[in-house]
């Protein structure tokens, strides 16, 4: 065997022996967060809808455009940027909330992947108020709320 297989066995001996844990704390976290939330009330219309949970390990589309806008890679910028606990949701339209460890604030971003609210709160979900605009233009402010799991299997 040479020295690239050799590296590339013990590459996987090592992901196969902490997947299982790493796969249980994801479940257990994302299991802490609503499947679904809603967003309304906001001036912005794009970013009103509902938003479907989606692991941490899964880049926004509109997150990607943005790197890709600025020539950053994405894949580097969302590992700075999201701390790959928390869940994050996604509307059909691809506006997407999520938490940034960089700054401490949830981030409502529109279908372009700009931002268009935030707040700054370390829960493990988007809270329900204290958003504020990125721009006067996008008023009034969101109303967010968690959807249960109950009400979203029912859906």
């Amino acid at each position: 065997m040479n020295f690239t297989s050799k590296k590339l066995l013990k590459n996987l001996v090592y992901i196969l022996a902490i997947t299982p844990r790493q796969t249980s704390s994801l479940s257990n976290t994302m299991n802490k967060a609503p499947h679904k939330i809603s967003i309304r009330s906001a001036g912005f219309q794009h970013v009103n809808g509902i938003y479907q949970q989606k692991p941490p390990t899964l880049i926004p589309a509109g997150f990607d455009r943005t790197c890709r806008a600025m020539n950053w890679n994405t894949e580097q910028m969302w590992t700075q940027l999201s701390d790959q606990s928390r869940p994050w949701y996604e509307a059909e339209n691809e506006s997407y909330v999520y938490w940034n460890r960089g700054d401490g604030k949830w981030w409502i971003d529109g279908p372009s992947g700009a931002g268009i609210f935030i707040v700054k709160n370390d829960g493990w979900f988007p809270p329900k108020s204290g958003w504020i605009a990125l721009d006067s233009d996008y008023e009034p402010l969101p109303e967010v709320t968690p959807i249960s799991m109950e009400s979203s299997s029912e859906s």
